[in-house]
């Protein structure tokens, strides 16, 4: 029988004590289960509607670490085309932005390699982990909980780690909320990913068709060049760049525009085939990325060296042409370095230029064959006048030949003279058509002076014909005009009247003044101008089928009367003839 007076007694009071202090752990317990439960479904919900990812991880690792009263976290994402891990999000004052080889990326790379969440007391104590992180990052690590971002389809995408400094920080719990986090970032992380991509895109895009606006707007005073390279530094936050092109021998490259420190001393500055990483993309076309140009092996500091510069971050790509490289596009020292993204981006951009290039080298070569063929075509005109002054002047040279006198001799040659002056203000005429020039030299004239001398031309012309000249001079003021070639307008109306009137007829030519116009008439009495050219009498190589016609003539006459801000016009009756009309400011008051 048990002597119950001997069994030790329950204090009641510390029964109720205690179990109330069961209860208020139990109920803290709860209680953060509740937080934790409530935070993981809250970061579902963001994680859902997210737009901006940055932003988003950041809140949702500050959250994490507050949860855990941790004192350092990370969110590392793998970049496949270096099999790195990188910090995207960092969390902790001290903490600096990492990029590691994922086989040597210490814990983080464990658990990325083997998908398995890892709990540590102590990270000195665990052979996994690499102390040299501590030393890049400056966080002295001690509590570490780590765990795969595990996408549904079972792919590993970064590691969430979260870390202390104090050993034996983190409990089980600690774990699973980590996991929990972790699984809800997996789980739409992709998908995000995939819209940001998609919005670059659209920025892409939105960039090259502003680049296609403004090529198709640009004139040859606008460097399109030079927008579409500061575009390209803009949009990826270079700090400088430029576009090499290569020398027609192909053996080495100029920088056709540079903007950046320095860019002014560049112009001058060329680089043999080959030479430096720009030279490389140019000759390979190959695309050069590096985060430091020290890493490349075809940096050639001997240019960043005379320029006094220092050159980081490096993107380079190749300019295309429809027979080859153009050259290349390089771009510098982004900080942080250039991204897959801003590859895709310039190799775009280089692309564009390529296309500008061929479009400015397209129009200049057209340009310079509308050229030639105008040249060509004064040239014709030039040695379709040079029949005048020749006939004047082989005239005249065999009149010296046989005139006895001395006085008449001297009279001959001043004529021959005179027409040689006239071929050589055509050949002048010829050479400024030929410069681009475009003008007319003009001074003050006497009519009846001007009138006089052609006439004597005109003579010289006629006297070989059985068509009947006639000279009216109706106003004998002064009038600014080039002389010489007027003389050519009027031969020029003249030859044709004679080609109209092969048997016999009559050319008549006057000058008159009309309030501020001065006004040459030239009649024939030839058959007209037949309908089929009436539309198109003025322009180049049109004729009426004349046996040594070159449809140049009035194309010329149309010209000059044109340069002198005049107009010339016909009227013509079928067999009855026709009178071509010229008008031009007088320049001068009436006499």
């Amino acid at each position: 029988m048990t002597d119950r007076s001997k069994a030790p007694r329950t204090d009641p009071g510390a029964l109720v004590s205690g179990l109330a202090q069961k209860l208020t752990e139990l109920e803290a317990a709860v209680a953060r289960q509740s937080e934790r439960l409530s935070a993981i479904i809250e970061v579902g919900s963001q994680l859902s509607a997210a737009r901006d990812v940055d932003a988003l991880l950041r809140t949702v690792m500050d959250r994490l670490a507050a949860l855990l009263e941790a004192e350092a976290a990370t969110l590392f994402m793998h970049d496949v085309k270096t099999n790195e891990l990188w910090s995207r999000v960092l969390k902790g004052s001290a903490m600096r932005e990492l990029r590691l080889e994922a086989r040597r990326a210490g814990i983080a790379g464990h658990v990325f390699r083997t998908g398995k969440t890892v709990r540590i007391g102590d990270a000195y104590e665990d052979a996994r982990f690499n102390p040299e992180i501590d030393r890049q990052s400056g966080f002295k690590t001690r509590s570490i909980v780590a765990a795969p971002l595990r996408h549904v389809s079972g792919k590993v995408l970064g590691v969430v780690e979260v870390l202390h400094r104090r050993p034996d920080a983190f409990t089980e719990e600690d774990e699973r909320l980590v996991e929990g986090v972790a699984t809800q970032i997996a789980a739409v992380l992709d998908n995000v990913l995939l819209l940001e991509e998609l919005a670059q895109r659209v920025r892409d895009l939105d960039l090259l068709y502003g680049l296609e606006r403004a090529a198709a707007s640009s004139d040859a005073k606008t460097d399109l060049l030079e927008r579409i390279l500061s575009t390209a530094i803009d949009a990826v936050d270079a700090r400088a760049g430029s576009i090499l092109i290569a020398e027609e021998s192909k053996d080495s490259l100029y920088f056709r525009n540079s903007r950046g420190e320095k860019a002014e001393a560049l112009t001058s500055m060329r680089l043999k085939a080959g030479q430096g990483i720009a030279g490389y993309v140019a000759s390979t076309g190959d695309i050069v990325r590096v985060d430091r140009a020290d890493d490349s092996p075809h940096y050639d500091k001997s240019v960043a060296r005379k320029l006094g510069v220092s050159i980081g971050a490096v993107l380079c790509v190749p300019i295309p042409g429809e027979e080859g490289l153009l050259g290349s596009l390089e771009l510098l020292n982004k900080k942080g370095g250039f991204t897959d993204a801003d590859e895709r981006l310039v190799v775009l951009v280089a692309g564009q230029i390529g296309r500008a290039i061929a479009s400015r080298q397209s129009r200049e070569e057209q340009e310079r064959r509308v050229r030639m063929a105008a040249i060509g075509q004064m040239l014709a005109g030039v040695l379709h006048d040079l029949r005048t002054p020749l006939t004047v002047i082989a005239g005249y040279a065999e009149m010296m030949a046989e005139e006895p006198s001395e006085d008449g001799r001297r009279e001959m040659a001043k004529s021959i003279l005179s027409q040689l002056d006239h071929v050589a203000a055509m050949q002048k005429e010829t050479l400024a058509f030929a410069r681009g020039e475009k003008s007319v030299l003009l001074r003050r004239v006497y009519v009846h002076v001007f009138m006089k001398e052609l006439e004597e031309q005109l003579e010289r012309e006629f006297e070989r014909s059985r068509v009947e000249l006639r000279v009216v001079t109706g106003y004998t003021g002064a009038a600014r005009f080039d002389e010489n070639k007027m003389k050519r307008v009027i031969l020029n109306l003249a030859r044709n009247a004679l080609d109209a009137m092969p048997d016999d007829g009559r050319f008549t030519l006057s000058v008159d003044r009309e309030a501020d116009e001065i006004v040459f008439r030239a009649t024939d009495t030839g058959p007209g101008i037949p309908d089929v050219i009436a539309d198109k009498l003025f322009e180049s190589f049109v004729s009426a089928g004349k046996k040594n016609g070159t449809g140049l003539g009035l194309a010329i006459v149309k010209k000059i009367v044109e340069e002198h801000g005049g107009d010339v016009t016909f009227k013509t009756r079928p067999g009855r003839g026709t009178t071509f009309e010229v008008r031009f400011p007088a320049g001068v008051e009436a006499d």
